[in-house]
Formats: C-alpha cells, structure tokens, sequence
C-alpha cells in the first residue's frame, strides 16, 4: 500500500442521513419523492447530478435546466444549513487514523459530495492539511459506481491504484474503487456487513474506530 483514500460521506463524517434530508427537501419543491428504503437501495452513492437524473427517470420525468438549478440550490442550502449549525459529525476515531496515516504516506479523499460541502467540514476537523488530494464531484462527469472519480485520485497521487487502498461504506463505492483497480476495505457505517459482502471487498471492519494503518498493510 503507497497510498490511502478515503470515502467522505458514510466513512468520515456522519453525513448520509443529512444529504438524505436535504435532497428530499429540494426534490419535493419539484414534486418528486422517495422513501428512505428507496434511498438505501438505489440512490446512495450518486452525486447529487446523477440522483436527480436518476429520481426524475423514475417517476418519468423531464426537468428543465432551471428546475435542475433550483434543485441543486435548495439541496446546497438545506446541506449547508446543517453544516453550519455544526451538525455533521466525524466518527469516533477517524481523526486519529488520518493523522497517523498521513505521516507515512500519501492520503486522499474521493467522494461523491461537492467541494463546497466537503471543505468546511474538514477546516472544523482541523484535518484539511493531511490530505494531498481530494477529488469530489466537481472533478468527475459520473458519480460513483462510475470508477472515474478513483481514476482520477489515483493519476493525481501520481499512484498506480494497484498500490492504493480504498476506505468505502456502499456498495456502489466499493464497486468503483475495485473497477479502479483499488484493493477496498468497508466499513458497517451505512450498512450492515451481509449488505456490503456482495460487492466483494477484501475486508468489513465494523467502524472506522477498529481501523489501523497496521491491519491495512497486512492486507
């Protein structure tokens, strides 16, 4: 292992029921809905493009560009609402893995949430500096399964992602760091381990907290 790359949301902050929250909000304003099972199972995972994309196709719609505007500022404000009021937290013993893992080797974070979201969180985190590369969905023109945006960390880290390993929550996640040529560990954020096995990651560890660079290396 040269290098490690984190998910954001689900692996580092718990941030997924928040981003949940606010794109039901924004996706109401356009008469559009979904259940929490329906979030779960389909859309958790994709950028905010693709969700909507992919909502609206299944309710058989066609949005116009100034519905997808105004669905995406609703979303960033509600999000960043929550950011604001201080919100979003990291998991225990996240921080401390980053801080040991980014004196020994390259560290990045690949996500499918928008820079604006993302670096805030870090600033609050005190954690911003470790991080040699982040790569989020400014960066891609598809979301995760899509494994454009580990690709992309992988030629920034100047790693060929054979060497890199990847910190995932979702199944969607864990299939584009693989299709990436990745090795992936999950973690029993967002789902349970019998959910994550099918998409074959080489290890489940039950949180971030049971984590260390050690167990990695040994991979």
């Amino acid at each position: 292992m040269q290098g490690l790359v984190f998910d954001f949301d689900g692996v580092i902050v718990n941030s997924e029921p928040m981003h949940e929250a606010a794109l039901r909000l924004a996706a109401l304003d356009l008469g559009l809905d979904f259940s929490h099972d329906d979030y779960a199972s389909r859309y958790i995972g994709f950028d905010d493009r693709d969700f909507l994309t992919t909502l609206a196709s299944d309710h058989h719609r066609t949005l116009t560009p100034a519905q997808i505007e105004g669905f995406n500022a609703r979303k960033r404000d509600a999000f960043m609402t929550v950011v604001k009021d201080g919100l979003v937290a990291p998991f225990p013993g996240v921080v401390d893995l980053i801080t040991t893992a980014a004196r020994q080797l390259p560290i990045a974070i690949c996500s499918g949430a928008r820079r604006h979201e993302i670096d805030p969180i870090l600033e609050a985190m005190g954690v911003t500096r470790q991080f040699k590369v982040i790569v989020t969905a400014d960066d891609v023109p598809r979301s995760k399964p899509d494994p454009a945006c580990y690709l992309t960390t992988a030629r920034r880290l100047s790693i060929d992602p054979a060497h890199l390993l990847a910190i995932e929550d979702t199944t969607f996640g864990i299939r584009s760091a693989l299709d990436a040529g990745y090795k992936v560990v999950a973690v029993t954020h967002s789902f349970t381990a019998e959910e994550l096995r099918p998409a074959a990651p080489t290890r489940i560890f039950p949180t971030i907290a049971d984590i260390t660079l050690d167990a990695l290396r040994n991979l």
